[in-house]
């Protein structure tokens, strides 16, 4: 009978394999240790949620709230819960308003006021009006007791719109070169915020920006539209208070320590375990 033959061991992989994958363990374990002995950066954080914040506009960045490409997604249908701290209550003004020159919008998170020029303005200036000041005292109740930040944009029409007979006078190229109608839209929110701040609004709940005609919320092409693109927006946005909350909360841890080495956003403590608990008291 004949015998059978055995068969031959699998070929191992290279030997060079194993000593690797050992060296590439111990790395991951060191980085993973350094890792947990290390303590974040808090100056770093509030840093990246600054920028954050500013990018989607929730405090501390421009905000633009009432443009074509965005209207939708600013006043789409949604819920506004009833509370102390909501622009709600202002729009029994609108009701008594026949002409329009007023218009509240609002999903969950964003209410925006808007007002007419004509409403707030002398005709052609950036000074207020005493109708103008008659209506800011009227709704400075609500703005003074809520503790979210309100931003105050500035919209305007054409420059020859705003101007009118005026605009013939201007030199060639004035438009483009020195884009007057920004700086009406600009001067126009910096007088609705002096009177604010006058009337013992807090300074740092407001922010002012100013848009000229570059962000248009009705159609230019109409004298209706034109009219209505010029405006004050009063935008309050309650995500803010949540991020500003966070930013106060960071900006408190945000010192130096003694005893901490910094490496690549990294700090970590150099000392014996328990050194400094003595002078936690002092």
């Amino acid at each position: 009978m004949a015998r059978r033959k055995k068969k031959k061991a699998g070929e191992s992989g290279p030997a060079w394999l194993v000593t690797f994958s050992d060296m590439m363990t111990l790395m991951l374990t060191f980085f993973v240790l350094l890792v947990s002995m290390a303590v974040i950066d808090e100056r770093r954080k509030l840093t990246v949620l600054q920028s954050i914040s500013g990018q989607f506009g929730e405090g501390l960045g421009s905000f633009n709230p009432a443009t074509v490409n965005n209207q939708a997604r600013i006043v789409e249908p949604g819920v506004m819960d009833f509370d102390t701290d909501s622009l709600e209550p202002l729009k029994d003004m609108l009701w008594d308003d026949q002409r329009g020159d007023l218009n509240f919008q609002e999903n969950q998170f964003v209410q925006i006021l808007s007002i007419s020029d004509e409403v707030l303005f002398r005709p052609g200036s950036v000074e207020l009006s005493s109708g103008g000041m008659r209506l800011v005292d009227r709704m400075l109740p609500w703005f003074l007791r809520m503790p979210h930040p309100l931003l105050l944009a500035g919209h305007t029409a054409g420059l020859r719109e705003e101007m009118g007979e005026n605009y013939k006078a201007l030199p060639a190229g004035t438009e483009r070169q020195l884009s007057p109608s920004w700086e009406m839209s600009f001067l126009r929110v910096m007088n609705l915020y002096r009177y604010l701040t006058s009337r013992g609004m807090p300074p740092e709940r407001l922010s002012v920006e100013g848009f000229g005609s570059y962000r248009p919320r009705w159609t230019e092409k109409t004298p209706e539209g034109r009219k209505r693109n010029r405006r004050v927006d009063i935008v309050l946005d309650k995500r803010n208070k949540e991020w500003i909350d966070k930013i106060d909360m960071l900006r408190e841890k945000a010192r130096e320590r003694q005893g901490e080495f910094n490496y690549k956003d990294f700090r970590f403590r150099l000392g014996l375990p328990g050194e400094g608990q003595s002078g936690a008291g002092e």
